[in-house]
């Protein structure tokens, strides 16, 4: 009898293609998706997107400008690289982070003293492990790049707080640290330790604390957004087993009433579960909703449609409810995995990332950070807006076609 029960319950798995795929090809690939985010996240293949400016142009900003292009972990953005610019392109989310040599701070060869820091750190509080990356790459950069500069400014302090140095003895050290600085340029020496050397400046005015929840509220809205719209969109299979399809079916409508009724039904719960995420941010966490309700709700709004759209497109699409379930848990999965609801898409590889970008969830999120933690006006999210919203006309038109053929049925 046990060997019945198997033989039934292997003959089961065989024949339905979708459990195959849930128990078999669904893990695969996201191991393979995975693998590649943090084995790029982890290795040489980081790549984070830096924009820079040297004010000072000096011959130490100039070299350690030098050894950052040359870092295979960063992308540095080509552009007019002045303060404003590297602000603006933090700001709007075109780089990871930014790195500014700002004049009238101390010199790069002073680290210690009165004065602001040489170095000032542009970070997106949204993305605080690109700035503290970024920190790390400029620290190891500076010893690696500029050694001579980092022990003459040791030898300052020794003579300035501690003891004060001979002329014979400041003339043999000035003569070993050119020494030093021309054997950096033919080797590479492991980095030191770091004195004060950066200031980090937040590009926008929440703490980092509140935008990492609204970045976490907008990941979690649009993940349960298409599970939730994929549950409703089920009911389909409800009701056609119950025979309320085919008295729906019977009326002057048909299936346009159908489907139109499921998406509007759908949007609108889906409008109301985003908005509860949100407002639980904020009476809990203090993130500003009420600042920006109005571009939360325009874009949950599309995001709302375009879960229910696609979710209707991908349930009518199938024959049985367990396949349309199996089908929709899977595309929900590997598109929340890549469009970055599951792992911050700056953490990817650039390959994901590119690919992030054909995924709705990506757009949403887009649409969610410039809102929330970048404080764009409502214009700059007409794109990801467009985008969302031609999807789930898109969805509903594709699932109202693919119903029509219950009519005929």
């Amino acid at each position: 009898m046990i060997r019945v029960v198997m033989r039934a319950m292997l003959l089961g798995l065989v024949r339905d293609r979708g459990a195959l795929a849930m128990s078999f090809v669904l893990p695969v690939l996201f191991f393979l998706i995975f693998a590649s985010i943090f084995s790029g996240a982890s290795g040489q293949r980081l790549r984070l997107r830096v924009a820079v400016a040297d004010e000072v142009r000096s011959p130490e900003t100039t070299r350690l400008l030098a050894a950052l292009a040359a870092d295979t972990s960063l992308e540095l953005i080509p552009g007019p690289s002045d303060a404003a610019w590297v602000r603006e392109q933090v700001r709007r989310g075109r780089a990871d982070a930014g790195m500014i040599a700002r004049a009238g701070g101390r010199s790069l060869a002073r680290l210690g003293g009165l004065g602001r820091p040489p170095l000032l750190l542009i970070a997106d509080p949204a993305r605080a492990a690109a700035s503290r990356t970024l920190a790390g790459i400029v620290q190891k950069a500076y010893f690696v790049a500029l050694p001579d500069v980092a022990l003459r400014s040791v030898v300052q302090v020794i003579d300035q707080q501690l003891a004060p140095l001979s002329d014979d003895q400041k003339r043999e050290i000035e003569a070993n640290l050119e020494e030093l600085r021309q054997d950096a340029e033919r080797v590479k020496p492991e980095p030191g330790p770091l004195g004060e050397l950066m200031q980090e400046e937040p590009v926008v005015g929440q703490g980092q604390r509140l935008n990492h929840v609204a970045y976490t509220a907008g990941a979690v809205a649009v993940l349960f957004l298409m599970l939730s719209a994929a549950h409703g969109a089920l009911t389909l299979f409800d009701e056609r087993d119950a025979e309320i399809l085919d008295r729906l079916l019977a009326g002057p409508a048909g299936s346009s009433a159908l489907v139109a009724g499921k998406l509007l039904f759908l949007t609108a719960q889906g409008l109301l579960q985003v908005l509860l995420i949100f407002v639980t941010a904020w009476l809990v966490y203090g993130v500003s909703l009420p600042r920006h309700l109005v571009g939360c709700v325009v874009v949950s709004a599309a995001a709302a449609a375009m879960a229910a759209g696609v979710a209707l497109a991908l349930v009518a699409a199938c024959a049985t409810r367990r396949q349309a379930q199996t089908t929709a848990n899977f595309a929900i999965l590997v598109l929340s995995a890549v469009g970055g609801s599951m792992v911050p898409r700056f953490f990817m590889p650039p390959a994901i990332q590119r690919l992030g970008w054909v995924t709705p969830t990506t757009w949403a999120l887009e649409a969610y950070t410039s809102i929330f933690w970048r404080d764009a006006p409502l214009g700059a999210t007409i794109l990801p807006l467009a985008l969302l919203t031609l999807t789930g006309a898109g969805g509903a038109w594709v699932a109202l076609r693919l119903t029509r053929r219950w009519e005929t049925l």
